[in-house]
């Protein structure tokens, strides 16, 4: 029982490990790409962004197709009510002086020297934080449903 459990979970970092691997290399590239052109460097970011958007689309159709009809309904109720409640988790933490000001401290740190790329690396990071916040919104989300449905068929 343990070792199809250890295959399972190994499998399942297997499959996720992409969606992890390609934003690590692309942050530990960072000093390398800001000595390249503006071009390749926007390039290599907007190629990055794409594939992990597009892998994390595979996975979840790859995902769904198991699912039975309750589940179906449970995923849907959870990204409709946790991307919701994560823009406005997003909206809430820039709306936070301190933590707003630590969002473009990073930027700042994090970007070249011009105003120009701390601008766009400010507008990057606040996406990314709407998406993370999104994940965790639909995540808490579904595991209350879950909870809420097992709860319920006892």
């Amino acid at each position: 029982m343990a070792t199809l459990n250890t295959r399972k979970i190994g499998r399942c970092a297997l499959w996720i490990s992409p969606v992890i691997i390609v934003p690590v290399a692309f942050f530990a590239a960072t000093p390398w790409l800001a000595e390249q052109p503006d071009a390749l460097t926007l390039s290599v970011a907007a190629a990055a962004a794409l594939f992990v958007m597009a892998y994390s689309l595979f996975l979840s159709a790859r995902v769904n197709r198991r699912l039975d009809e309750v589940q179906v309904a449970g995923q849907r109720f959870s990204s409709t009510w946790g991307m919701t409640i994560g823009s406005v988790a997003a909206v809430i933490v820039m709306m936070i002086p301190p933590l707003m000001n630590a969002l473009a401290d990073a930027a700042l740190r994090l970007g070249t020297e011009s105003p120009e790329e701390a601008v766009k690396l400010g507008i990057t990071i606040g996406f990314m934080l709407v998406v993370v916040l999104q994940l965790i919104g639909t995540g808490a989300i579904s595991f209350w449903w879950t909870q809420r449905l097992g709860k319920s068929s006892e």
